[in-house]
């Protein structure tokens, strides 16, 4: 009922991580295959900007940050002939960066010490740090907090935790938090994945307050993709996603940068009024319980 309700909008799947495990992705495939009618962005887009409308049931599959265990995923979405945008962090497929709150996770677990204290923003943190899963739950709280500081402050607390956890991060991610290949990448284009922008280093645009630092993030980002790949990059995807990391001023670059389109992370589908620039997603990860990944899809769920 939720579906035929709602045929007209426009789902796009927001994806991060995958595993050898392909079980849950195939289903999840079969699934589209049955229900939907999966499209590209590109085609998307181009709909959009012609002013034309796309089938009913319209579906778009979207992966973010450019782990190399997309490769794990393409020839399952290449076997149902369902497209992929994979949004790319450009300095971390150049092995400039790894991405940071993956350094954080490496911090706490390979720290030995068992408590941690420091001053984040206008907030005091004092805790102990006595297994693995007080080491993760703290790690992603200290993460989510420092989405909401300044992004110069994000990055003096990123040099700074290793430091009292008397961790060195290493130069290069360990293979679980490896990014995809320049060469892969080309290869996959060939096998007819696209590739979206994603920034340089993914902070957190409204956080950015130093001058010109977020146009730096924004087009530079398309530029080394386009170079890498030779093809026009039409597609940009918010880090975070939410409305409160991005702002009008971000917005104002992604479209003064040419980008087609951009992505979210406000859940939701999108209906042919929608703003390209915009676009809502719904997230999902080949684990879900399939009864809850249909009636997401389906539009029968708000969280």
């Amino acid at each position: 009922m939720f579906r035929i309700m709602n045929r007209r909008g426009v789902r796009v799947l927001m994806y991060h991580r995958f595993s050898e495990d392909v079980k849950g992705l195939e289903w999840q495939c079969e699934h589209i295959q049955r229900n939907y009618h999966p499209i590209s962005l590109d085609s998307y887009g181009a709909a959009i900007s012609k002013g034309e409308k796309v089938r009913p049931d319209s579906l778009i599959v979207t992966v973010d940050d450019g782990y190399r265990d997309f490769l794990y995923a393409s020839p399952i979405f290449a076997r149902f002939d369902i497209p992929a945008t994979v949004y790319l962090v450009s300095d971390f497929i150049d092995g400039k960066i790894w991405l940071w709150w993956n350094q954080l996770e490496y911090a706490f677990q390979h720290s030995t010490r068992n408590a941690l204290s420091l001053s984040l923003g206008e907030n005091k943190i004092a805790v102990s740090l006595d297994g693995p899963e007080q080491r993760l739950s703290t790690c992603r709280h200290i993460a989510d907090a420092m989405t909401r500081v300044e992004d110069s402050e994000r990055l003096r607390l990123l040099k700074k935790i290793p430091e009292l956890l008397a961790v060195s991060i290493p130069s290069e991610p360990p293979p679980q938090w490896a990014p995809l290949e320049w060469s892969e990448i080309r290869e996959l284009t060939q096998q007819g994945v696209s590739f979206g922008a994603h920034t340089k280093t993914h902070p957190i645009l409204s956080r950015v307050v130093e001058p010109g630092k977020q146009r730096e993030e924004i087009f530079q980002s398309k530029l080394r993709i386009e170079q890498q790949l030779g093809l026009d990059v039409r597609h940009f995807c918010y880090p975070n996603g939410s409305y409160t990391d991005f702002d009008d001023h971000s917005i104002e670059l992604v479209r003064r940068s040419g980008y087609q389109t951009a992505t979210t992370t406000e859940r939701g589908l999108n209906f042919p009024a929608c703003q390209p620039l915009l676009l809502r997603r719904l997230g999902v990860e080949p684990n879900y319980p399939r009864n809850y990944f249909a009636e997401l899809l389906a539009g029968a769920r708000s969280q």
